[in-house]
Order: structure tokens, then C-alpha cells, then sequence
């Protein structure tokens, strides 16, 4: 399997793994992770919430760091701001992709 990766912002861009690795040049960047992927197929909730499922609470990335975290194959990332970038890791089948047709 061929690796993904993006360099700046992205939207909405439909994940093919259960991974994600973000890293930060200079700024900070924000991530939100919409729950367009099973079981839940309903972009209009988020992963990362305030209780409430349907606002998101975007995840900030310090300038200048890393972070792997979970996002679900087949929800649909967005990364907001400027000099990151972001790899799919993980595999399909470690999350939904095997349970749900």
C-alpha cells in the first residue's frame, strides 16, 4: 500500500487508514475529524467534541511538534493552517474497514 501524505491545509479529505501523523513547522495547526466513515456515516458529527457530537473542538498542533492520533478510515480530516503536513499511517483493517461492508 502506497503512502498518502499532504503538505499544508487540507479539507475534508477522506482518510484510507486509522492513523494520522501530523507535523508542525513554525505554526500551529488545527485538526478536525468528521464521522463520515462507519459506523457512524454522518459527517456532521466529529470525532473530537465538546460532549456534544455535532461541535467540533478542533485539536491544536503546536509549531514545531509531531503527533500521531486516531482518526477512523473513512472520516474526513481537516487540517487548517499553514507550513504542516500529515501522513496516513495504521492500516485499514486496524479500525472499522473489516467490521462494516
Amino acid at each position: 500500500m502506497a503512502i498518502t501524505s499532504y503538505a499544508g491545509a487540507i479539507s475534508d479529505t477522506v482518510w484510507t487508514t486509522d492513523k494520522a501523523s501530523i507535523t508542525t513547522g513554525v505554526n500551529s495547526v488545527t485538526v478536525q475529524v468528521r464521522l463520515a466513515g462507519k459506523p457512524t456515516s454522518d459527517d456532521t458529527n466529529f470525532l473530537y467534541n465538546n460532549g456534544t457530537v455535532t461541535t467540533s473542538v478542533p485539536l491544536v498542533i503546536p509549531a514545531n511538534s509531531s503527533l500521531d492520533l486516531y482518526v477512523g478510515v473513512g472520516n474526513e480530516v481537516t487540517i487548517a493552517g499553514a507550513n504542516g503536513s500529515c501522513t496516513e499511517i495504521g492500516t485499514a483493517s486496524s479500525a472499522n474497514a473489516g467490521v462494516y461492508g
